[in-house]
């Protein structure tokens, strides 16, 4: 009796170990499965370290985005009306710490007057561009030959401090509604590129707080920021919790530059 109850004791060890084996050959087989699929899920992983990824990135990039290539796909362009100022060398240092380029669009007289803070901005890497010379929509609209003179001038001031030419332009108070289509035909025709706004941060008025606010709130749903700002004691204040805020988001912060496709309100791409 006791050699039969070790016999049973044998056989429904081997029953058990059988069993386990099969059960565990399909737990094996479902892992495998999984760890392919997991192979698979993460060629994105494989294509970044032999830079197979950055390829791909140019073929998808649209003729619109030239330049350098961005990370995130999300790109603010920090743009700045009205200097150079007092102000200027203030932003272009909490530019420097955190590492972004920024546009200036500025004033014919302000460039004299700021010489050497138009020479920092080219020589730091910004981008430089004009903003008229009288500031003033019925001086510069009176006629189309007047529109054109006033960027001239411009160029032609920032020419000689610089040494360096640009065509990138800002109208007062927007290329809309207030510009003549002829007085819009002439600068095109002219080679200039017009850049309008789609964050307006309100710097011109607005305590420093609600422009750090104006930006998390308006700039929320949109992968693309043209981002307004003025050279302004509060302005000054703001931009480096801005600058966070933008790259909390996953912004690429860039300047515009002369292959940048332009965005404004006449072409209805902001």
């Amino acid at each position: 009796m006791k050699y039969k109850s070790n016999i049973s004791i044998i056989v429904s060890i081997i029953c058990i170990a059988i069993i386990g084996s099969v059960i565990g050959f399909n737990y094996f087989k479902g892992n495998v499965k999984e760890t392919s699929n997991y192979t698979e899920n993460n060629e994105v992983a494989s294509l970044i370290r032999d830079n197979t990824l950055t390829e791909i990135i140019k073929k998808s990039i649209t003729p619109e985005q030239k330049g350098p290539i961005p990370r995130t796909g999300k790109i603010a362009y920090i743009t700045i009306d009205d200097g150079p100022s007092k102000y200027t060398n203030e932003i272009l240092d909490i530019l420097e710490k955190n590492d972004v380029k920024a546009t200036f669009f500025m004033i014919d007289g302000n460039m004299k007057l700021h010489k050497d803070e138009v020479e920092r901005i080219q020589e730091d890497g910004h981008s430089a561009g004009f903003h008229s010379v009288s500031h003033d929509i019925k001086q510069l609209y009176k006629t189309p030959q007047n529109t054109l003179k006033e960027f001239e001038t411009c160029e032609n001031t920032f020419y000689s401090i610089t040494g360096e030419i640009s065509k990138l332009i800002r109208l007062p108070y927007g290329s809309k509604p207030y510009m003549p289509d002829a007085s819009h035909e002439l600068l095109k025709e002219n080679g200039y590129k017009m850049w309008d706004w789609n964050l307006d941060t309100q710097d011109w008025r607005a305590t420093t707080d609600i422009i750090v606010s104006n930006v998390l709130y308006y700039g929320r749903d949109n992968p693309n920021l043209v981002v307004l700002m003025h050279e302004k004691e509060q302005t000054v204040k703001a931009l480096d919790s801005m600058i966070k805020v933008l790259k909390d988001r996953g912004y690429e912060i860039m300047p515009i530059t002369e292959d940048t496709q332009p965005h404004n309100y006449w072409d209805k791409n902001l």
